[in-house]
């Protein structure tokens, strides 16, 4: 009896020329990537009959997969992912612009496929021999997929973690190839080295000048983009997809030494300090940056800078005997873009 493991497993994905259409499955989320969740449904329909208590018959309609991926952003490759949000990357920016831009309806080369495979162990031999035949993979394609929400995570003493959340539209069949092993992850060349939040840094506008908060011990950034699949008669595949509001989002959580942030979150963007949308002020059109720097690969970086950023509260813990205090704010942004460094 063979127990399957992670070890004989592999995940790739790629941007689709056409929605649903499939893609060259050459991209990996980063390090020690993880398929937290991968579920399929096909909302059954349960028909009843009068005169009886149990169904009678079943209908089926709209197809809809789901995957939930962790992984670890690397100096290489994890930046690719951001192209599923805001196309592709213009000098290494997504996108080109900081600032609020009109929604890119069309999702070509913005779609994702992705290629979940599995090696199955041979059911030939007997006894100790069991399994010792020819080796089969099954793979399951998934097409016609959106980014719905992308976090990054960072806390002390840790790497800079990711989760992607996508939903699909089309998966048409699962096959089993007679022969072959999976692809392994390390033949995309993850060459990359492990972003960590030893070094990160996180700045915010005074409005003069973008300033290093101090002691932080731990930040989310999140980008949700309320994206949904779109159907039509005569499919029970989805045929396209369409994105909404593009919420940029987060939290950081740092030692509690003065009350400019907590002043904030009183005065609700009234009085001096504040742009005329209701944000913070601006240092050259940048409200606050987060920047991750790989020392190990010749300093390459992940540059994530944010405009009109706003606090939504203040919350204090740690007012107890020998324990440090530390203030935690929630924000939420006008806009982001995204910089990266791998040459």
């Amino acid at each position: 009896m063979v127990v399957y493991t992670g070890a004989g497993a592999s995940v790739f994905y790629g941007y689709e020329s056409a929605f649903g259409a499939g893609a060259t499955y050459n991209k990996v989320f980063g390090l020690n990537t993880r398929v937290n969740s991968l579920s399929v449904t096909t909302n059954r329909i349960d028909l009843g009959l009068l005169g009886q208590v149990e169904p009678t018959a079943f209908a089926y309609g709209q197809q809809q997969a789901r995957m939930g991926v962790n992984f670890t952003f690397d100096s290489q490759t994890s930046h690719d992912i951001f192209k599923g949000i805001y196309g592709t990357a213009s000098s290494s920016k997504y996108p080109a612009d900081l600032g609020e831009t009109k929604a890119s309806v069309d999702l070509v080369d913005k779609s994702i496929a992705a290629k979940i495979s599995i090696e199955t162990p041979s059911t030939t031999g007997a006894g100790s021999d069991y399994g010792t035949g020819t080796h089969t993979k099954m793979e399951r394609l998934l097409k016609g997929g959106v980014i719905q929400t992308l976090g990054i995570t960072a806390n002390v003493g840790e790497t800079v973690n990711g989760t992607c959340d996508l939903v699909f539209g089309k998966e048409e069949s699962v096959t089993n190839p007679s022969s072959g092993s999976i692809t392994e992850q390390d033949t995309v060349a993850v060459a990359g080295s492990p972003y960590t939040f030893a070094h990160g840094v996180f700045k915010v506008s005074d409005g003069s000048a973008l300033q290093t908060i101090g002691e932080v011990q731990s930040i989310d950034v999140n980008f949700n983009q309320n994206s949904e699949l779109l159907y039509k008669i005569g499919s029970h595949y989805a045929t396209d997809a369409f994105k909404k509001v593009l919420d940029v989002s987060g939290r950081f959580k740092t030692s509690w030494k003065e009350g400019n942030h907590l002043q904030h979150v009183l005065n609700q963007a009234i009085g001096t300090g504040y742009d005329s949308k209701g944000g913070i002020n601006q240092t050259s059109g940048v409200s606050a940056e987060l920047k991750f720097t790989s020392t190990e690969d010749n300093g390459k970086s992940l540059l994530i800078e944010f405009k009109g950023l706003s606090f939504g509260d203040h919350t204090v813990t740690g007012l107890e005997p020998v324990e440090p205090v530390f203030e935690e704010l929630s924000w939420k942004a006008q806009a982001a873009r995204v910089t990266y460094t791998v040459a």
